[in-house]
C-alpha cells in the first residue's frame, strides 16, 4: 500500500473532490442563500464553514469531506459571492444576519462554526449577537482590529467586473489575494468553481457591488474589533499561517489577548493566508484535534 500523501498532493485533492457537497438553497436575511452540505453520519453534530471575502463555499472542498466523516458539515455562500443571491447594497450587519439566519434555516443551533479570513471576523460578530446559536468558534487567519491597529478598507478605486471571451482566458487570471503560493491542482479547482458564463462573456461569480464594502477614504477611522467584542461569551480557537500577510507575526502575538475566552492560538509553519486552499492537510489535522477537544 502507498501513503496517498507520499504519492502526491494531487491524490489528496482527487479524493476530496470525489466527495462533493450537496447543493441547497434557503431564504435567509432577504436573499436566496446557496449552501453546500456534506451530511455526515446519522445524528452527527454540526459544523458550519464560512469562507473568506469574494470567495465561496467551494473554498472548503478539500477540508469538508474529511470533516464529514464525523460531522454534518454546512458551507454557505455569503450574499454577492458564490451562488447566493445579490443585494443592491451590502453591509457588515447583513453578513452577520446571514450567518445566524443560515444556522436557524438549516436547524443547526448549537453548532461549532469555523470561519476563514472575512468569514472568521464576521462569525465573531454573529456569535456576539446570538451566542445561543454557537457552541464555539474556530477562527482561521482572520485579522482583528485593535486600538493600535484598526481594520480599514482597501482604498481601491471601484470598477466593474471584466468580461472574458472564453473560460480559459478568465481562468488564466485566477490567483489568490494576497498573492501567495499554492499547489496548481488546488488553484485549478478553485478557479473553475469561481466563474460562470453570462450572455456577454465569462465572469467571476462575486457581485461587483460587494467590492464597495471595503472602499474607504485613506483617513477614515478604522474598526476596533477588540473593543466591540470585549464581552463575547463564545469560546474561540485561533489558527493562522506563520507566513501570512494578513495575520502578521505582530498580530498573531496579540490574538490570545484579543477576546475574553480564547482557548488556543496555533500557528501552522511554512503556511500563508489561504490555508483551506494552500495547506488543507495541515489545516484539517489542526481542526480535527480542536473539534475532538469539545
Amino acid at each position: 500500500m502507498t501513503d496517498p500523501l507520499l504519492e502526491s498532493f494531487e491524490t489528496f485533492v482527487a479524493r476530496s473532490i470525489a466527495r462533493p457537497g450537496i447543493s441547497h438553497h434557503a431564504d435567509v436575511a432577504g436573499i436566496r442563500m446557496h449552501y453546500l452540505e456534506w451530511p455526515g453520519p446519522a445524528g452527527a453534530p454540526a459544523v458550519l464553514l464560512l469562507h473568506g471575502y469574494l470567495a465561496h463555499a467551494h473554498w472548503w472542498d478539500f477540508v469538508a469531506p474529511w470533516l464529514a466523516e464525523r460531522y454534518r458539515v454546512i458551507a454557505p455562500d455569503f450574499s454577492g459571492m458564490g451562488d447566493s443571491g445579490c443585494r443592491a447594497h451590502y453591509t457588515h450587519e447583513q453578513f452577520h444576519a446571514e450567518i445566524t439566519g443560515i444556522v436557524e434555516a438549516v436547524g443547526i443551533a448549537g453548532c461549532t462554526a469555523i470561519g476563514h479570513s472575512f468569514g472568521g471576523r464576521v462569525l465573531l460578530y454573529a456569535c456576539a449577537q446570538r451566542p445561543e446559536l454557537f457552541r464555539r468558534a474556530i477562527v482561521v487567519d482572520s485579522r482583528l482590529g485593535s486600538p493600535a491597529d484598526p481594520v480599514r478598507g482597501f482604498d481601491e478605486e471601484w470598477r466593474p467586473k471584466k468580461r472574458y471571451a472564453d473560460a480559459q482566458s478568465i481562468l488564466s487570471r485566477f490567483l489568490l489575494r494576497p498573492v501567495e503560493p499554492a499547489p496548481a491542482v488546488a488553484l485549478s479547482h478553485m478557479g473553475r468553481a469561481s466563474i460562470r458564463q453570462e450572455k456577454d462573456g465569462w465572469v467571476w461569480k462575486f457581485d461587483e457591488n460587494v467590492t464597495r464594502l471595503y472602499q474607504v477614504a485613506p483617513d477614515a477611522p478604522g474598526v476596533d474589533d477588540v473593543a466591540a467584542l470585549r464581552g463575547l461569551p463564545t469560546p474561540v480557537d485561533f489558527i493562522y499561517g506563520e507566513e501570512s500577510r494578513v495575520v502578521t507575526p505582530a498580530r498573531a502575538a496579540l490574538l490570545a489577548s484579543c477576546l475574553p475566552h480564547v482557548r488556543s492560538v496555533t500557528g501552522l509553519p511554512c503556511s500563508h493566508h489561504h490555508l483551506p486552499v494552500s495547506q488543507p492537510i495541515a489545516l484539517l489535522g489542526c481542526l480535527r484535534v480542536l473539534l475532538q477537544m469539545g
